[in-house]
């Protein structure tokens, strides 16, 4: 069967690649989408990628451009829906948050959803693509990383006691096949400012989705992007929509009930001491803050034993700064 999608039919066994107008800047200048629909030749599930929801995170672009394209759909089951840059606003001003006055009140777009489509320009974005490539999806894969001040590498899998029940099975399930030894953050205790986000809203109306944080430092890493294109291929391997074997499914992963991360009293430069998904005891130390002629002003401390899901990459702080996020193991 055919799939509609942003006003354009893709019929099975084929592949299209097209632009989406979303909105204009004040000169009238279309904003678009690029948006990637790949239909199989056989029925099966309907997944949708997102890429760069924040400006200044470009590893989901790649990661989506490279699985869409490692798809046959004449071999194909189900469809791929795939938007690499689901953020123009953001991605062309490089920041995290669209930036004013395109974004008014500096919206984070992955605290809007569902959108509005009589809301600011950046809810109606998020409110177009709910409509055509997420409310209809059987799964959806939202790929971020740490941007440019952090380092990332887990699986955000944090939800609410509502979205665990409807969909923390098949959340579960995703992030295991997903696998490649990338640790997870889990639990029930998402913060109150971060149900705008696409994987509570999806998981509300029973849409699981698999959230991979894998890079950072406002650049492409090589590794890191391979990481995440095999874990999306053994996320379609393991629902049957590709034929191949899987690999790293079967790697352990670390999951943690909750994550923090301690904050700075000072302003300074700060030295890593740890390594990304580095397990490590309560109160090892975790980096030094110095000022500018060198001198160790503070320490960055582990609060419990820990899974270290971001480094420091951007070594400038200021008071009150986010550091190391800290996954508690127990």
């Amino acid at each position: 069967m055919s799939l509609g999608v942003f006003g354009r039919r893709v019929s099975p066994g084929h592949a299209e690649t097209f632009p989406v107008k979303v909105g204009e800047y004040a000169d009238g200048t279309p904003i678009s989408l690029t948006v990637r629909v790949a239909v199989g030749a056989r029925e099966g599930p309907r997944m949708t990628i997102l890429g760069v929801q924040h400006g200044d995170e470009y590893g989901g672009m790649e990661i989506s451009n490279r699985v869409f394209d490692g798809v046959d759909p004449k071999e194909f089951r189900g469809s791929l829906v795939s938007i690499p840059v689901s953020n123009p606003l953001a991605f062309n001003a490089a920041e995290r948050a669209s930036p004013p006055p395109m974004g008014y009140e500096n919206l984070n777009m992955n605290r809007v959803w569902p959108g509005d489509p009589k809301g600011l320009l950046m809810e109606r974005i998020a409110a177009e693509i709910w409509d055509q490539a997420i409310k209809d999806s059987d799964l959806v894969v939202d790929l971020h990383e740490g941007g440019r001040a952090f380092m990332a590498r887990y699986i955000h899998a944090r939800g609410t006691p509502e979205t665990e029940r409807l969909v923390g099975e098949q959340n579960t399930r995703l992030y295991r096949l997903f696998g490649q030894g990338v640790p997870v953050l889990g639990g029930v205790n998402t913060r109150p400012g971060m149900m705008g986000s696409l994987s509570i809203q999806a998981g509300l109306v029973g849409i699981p989705t698999l959230s991979p944080e894998l890079g950072g430092g406002g650049r492409l890493w090589d590794d890191l992007v391979a990481t995440g294109v095999q874990g999306v291929r053994n996320v379609l391997i393991g629902l049957g929509m590709i034929n191949e074997e899987s690999v790293g499914s079967d790697a352990g992963q670390l999951v943690s009930d909750g994550s923090s991360w301690p904050k700075t009293q000072h302003g300074g430069v700060m030295y890593n001491c740890c390594g990304l998904g580095a397990v490590v005891e309560e109160d090892t130390l975790l980096g030094v803050l110095k000022d500018t002629a060198g001198r160790v002003i503070e320490e960055c401390r582990a609060p419990y034993r820990s899974v270290i899901f971001d480094t420091r990459y951007q070594p400038t702080v200021y008071p009150g700064d986010w550091t190391f996020h800290c996954g508690r193991l127990v």
